[in-house]
């Protein structure tokens, strides 16, 4: 059921929906006016065009953050039902134990009836009636062979009524199990709907403005971005010589975990993926690259900072994890020189950026 109910889930997203939302300008959108998002032709004043620009930039910033606490909720529901099919085979090999190792008793007292039966001459049906879950009730079965038992001289019957209420357990347990999986599947296609929906809505506005103001918008992202490295390579430069007593050093793996990640540059971004070559998110990348590393890390950006060891974010260095966002809903891999390999958001690839030290929550150090 829950194999069912992950393979529904991980098959709900289309291949077309997939290649539109790695598209940064595309085509055959509905001929929603720009207007409609706020994106009015341009009145001559470069200063009413920056304007427009920086009111767009700032409205698909705010999209794409809903659309990663979207994306990370959906993760977390996956890497719940994963688990949950671990334990639900888990508990389903546990109740295959119990049922043979009961079957092995009831057969022991089984031959014990029909000998104690046919050295009284009344074996006729004993061997069907004690065969058959069907013919007597489990009570009335273990009360007839804890009678044959203790008449023939096996003693207590403990282990016998031990191993009925382990089974009997067991199989709640297993129930239990079936109904969270199913919440979490349901939970899962839920989030993912709606950060699809949403995911639309940012490509879409995003199509607009580069057929409103292409030029401009690129340039004011690539000045962004020229400001952001300068500033998270000066403050980068602060943390040189910081020494702290009680933090273990960098793990020797941490070499490896960023030739991973940086094999992956260009590589597509995608809701919930660990899928190398094909597509990541935030999260699936980090755990791949320290994976491929021989490390083992948790599978999203809140279980990774919740289990991973915490360091001062002056103590950083390559190798380490970078999380953002209020709930947690980003991670990254520092390079070193305020820079950070990731899968940053829908519509864009696996990239080099720099870090914006003010939005970092905490580093993490795996080991």
């Amino acid at each position: 059921m829950i194999r069912d109910a992950i393979g529904r889930i991980r098959r709900s997203t289309p291949l077309a929906v997939a290649i539109l939302l790695t598209t940064s300008v595309a085509v055959g959108y509905s001929s929603t006016p720009a207007s409609a998002f706020g994106i009015h032709p341009a009145t001559g004043s470069s200063s009413d065009e920056q304007q427009r620009v920086n009111q767009i930039i700032a409205e698909l910033d705010r999209l794409g953050v809903q659309i990663e606490l979207l994306g990370e909720d959906y993760a977390l529901a996956v890497n719940d039902m994963e688990d949950i099919a671990v334990e639900i085979k888990n508990t389903e090999k546990r109740i295959a134990l119990k049922e043979a190792e009961l079957g092995e008793m009831q057969r022991q007292l089984k031959q014990l009836a029909l000998k104690s039966f046919t050295n009284s001459g009344l074996s006729s049906g004993i061997s069907s009636i004690l065969g058959s879950t069907s013919t007597l009730s489990d009570i009335v079965r273990k009360r007839y062979l804890t009678g044959v038992a203790l008449n023939t001289g096996v003693g207590s019957t403990d282990a016998l009524q031990g191993v009925i209420d382990d089974l009997a357990k067991e199989r709640v347990t297993l129930e239990k199990q079936k109904k969270k999986a199913e919440s979490a599947a349901v939970f899962a296609a839920s989030q993912l709907d709606r950060a699809e929906s949403l995911a639309a809505t940012y490509e879409q506005r995003q199509a607009q403005a580069e057929a409103e103001l292409g030029a401009a918008l690129r340039t004011e992202r690539q000045r962004r971005e020229s400001a952001a490295l300068e500033s998270a390579q000066k403050e980068a430069a602060k943390f040189k010589g910081a020494k702290y007593a009680n933090v273990a050093p960098a793990s020797s793996k941490a070499g490896a975990a960023i030739r991973a990640a940086l094999s992956q540059l260009g590589v597509r971004y995608r809701f919930g993926s660990k899928s190398p070559g094909v597509s990541f998110d935030c999260s699936g990348l980090t755990s791949w690259a320290w994976g491929v590393a021989g490390v083992g890390i948790p599978r999203t950006s809140r279980t990774q900072y919740a289990g991973l060891n915490r360091i001062p974010t002056a103590a950083i260095q390559p190798g380490d994890l970078i999380f953002s966002g209020y709930p947690i809903h980003h991670v990254g891999m520092y390079l070193g020189n305020g820079q950070l390999v990731h899968a940053p958001r829908t519509g864009d690839v696996v990239k080099v950026s720099a870090v914006y030290w003010s939005r970092v929550v905490g580093v993490a150090r795996p080991r």
